[in-house]
């Protein structure tokens, strides 16, 4: 149990750390070059992994790559989203305001699975939104880049926002394809394929160029985010669920902006007043509060 946890928690550090990459890589790469080559190394490490260890289930998903379908637009509009939600506002603000999507996932989850109904009913759940949305707001309110000309932070609130639903939709939609789908095989798809739309955006821009200008330093770093950051902790997410249930590491999860937030101050020296503290603190503490409603819910099933 250990060992998953500390999977767990290595996931939670790697996906913080890919929110820093981000940051950090958009001033040598667009949007759409950025995710092509983070999602593709991701994809390939994968790759290679299924066919060394899992090859059988994985030629299996190739053959139903359609069913794919929906997750992988879904990942490919969500990236476009969370990358430029992170550019104008901040690696912390980002992570907070996707929180969010615990809301979401629940409401769509409402609609599509009556068993998962429950969650809704529990007074967590609407305790929990309250909180999340009275904190996320504030963090809003305060955060570093609200009164920047131009509009930007809010732009990119928007687009945290639509962030928060897309990947409620892909959270959703994924219950539905691994009901009998191998999820490692069933990722590497996702991401190789997702990752590869982003090609021709690049290609149209021109930013696909940008690779022979930045250095191979810039390059590798730009490998290495995506294989640590998408590959490698997705991997240790879905280890950990294996062997610990969705519960436990939903719960670690809420851990992200908190590892973001400090490698943020640390590497961007990123303002964190007090009062936006609070309303962080308060948005994990709603987030927590409706993951263990859903939990409960489930348990009581």
């Amino acid at each position: 149990m250990k060992i998953a946890v500390l999977a767990e928690l290595l996931a939670v550090f790697f996906w913080a750390l890919g929110n820093i990459f981000v940051v950090y890589l958009s001033m040598f790469f667009d949007n759409y070059t950025q995710n092509f080559f983070r999602f593709v190394s991701a994809g390939v490490a994968l790759l290679v992994f299924s066919l060394l260890f899992k090859k059988e289930a994985y030629l299996d998903s190739l053959r139903r790559l359609k069913t794919f379908l929906i997750p992988i637009a879904t990942v490919f509009a969500f990236q476009i989203f969370i990358v430029y939600g992170i550019v104008f506002t901040t690696p912390t603000v980002a992570t907070l305001i996707t929180r969010l999507s615990v809301v979401f996932v629940d409401i769509l989850a409402f609609f599509l699975f009556p068993e998962e109904r429950a969650a809704l009913s529990k007074k967590g759940f609407t305790a929990g939104t309250v909180m999340s949305f009275i904190g996320v707001s504030g963090v809003v309110l305060t955060g570093s880049g609200f009164s920047e000309p131009g509009g930007m932070f809010i732009v990119g609130v928007f687009f945290l926002l639509l962030a928060s639903i897309l990947w409620a939709v892909y959270t959703v939609s994924m219950k539905i394809v691994l009901r009998d789908s191998d999820p490692l095989s069933t990722t590497v798809n996702i991401f190789l394929f997702s990752g590869i739309m982003y090609l021709p955006f690049s290609t149209l821009t021109g930013g696909i160029y940008g690779v022979l200008k930045a250095g191979p330093a810039v390059n590798l770093l730009l490998a290495i985010s995506g294989i640590l950051a998408i590959g490698v902790a997705n991997f240790l997410n879905y280890y950990a669920i294996q062997r610990l249930g969705a519960s436990l590491p939903a719960n670690l999860q809420i851990l992200l902006p908190v590892f973001t937030g400090a490698m943020s101050v640390i590497v961007f020296r990123e303002e964190m007043q007090l009062l936006k503290i609070f309303f962080s603190v308060l948005t994990l503490i709603g987030s927590w509060v409706i993951v263990r409603a859903s939990e409960q819910a489930f348990l009581r099933k």
